[in-house]
């Protein structure tokens, strides 16, 4: 597991509990769709006035599950995204099978 992160605090417009619940989806997918040991990644940083959430993972990549797995609802990445579209932000996946997944969490910085 790598993380980075930045010196200092980022402030956007999301609950604290909303916050947490979409950094604890995208971890969880990791370990619930890679397999043991999987390198994975978490980045945040603040670019061009968004606070930029990145996870990614050297699994199977999210194409290699079939829409119907076993265990999975598929509603946490929707919950994420509806979190950061609910105050102006994105969520972005990119996965290719076979070369991991590379999910994105843009959320507004709030005014200072």
């Amino acid at each position: 597991m790598t993380v980075s992160l930045p010196g200092h605090p980022l402030v956007v417009p999301v609950a604290a509990d909303d916050l947490a619940d979409v950094v604890d989806v995208l971890v969880d997918n990791v370990f619930a769709h890679t397999p043991d040991g999987t390198a994975f990644a978490i980045g945040l940083e603040a670019v061009d006035g968004v606070a930029r959430l990145v996870v990614t993972d050297d699994g199977p990549g999210i194409a290699a599950h079939p829409p119907d797995r076993v265990g999975s609802t598929g509603l946490g990445l929707d919950i994420a995204r509806r979190t950061a579209t609910g105050c102006g932000g994105a969520l972005h996946v990119d996965a290719e099978a076979g070369a991991g997944t590379r999910v994105e969490v843009r959320l507004p910085l709030a005014p200072r």
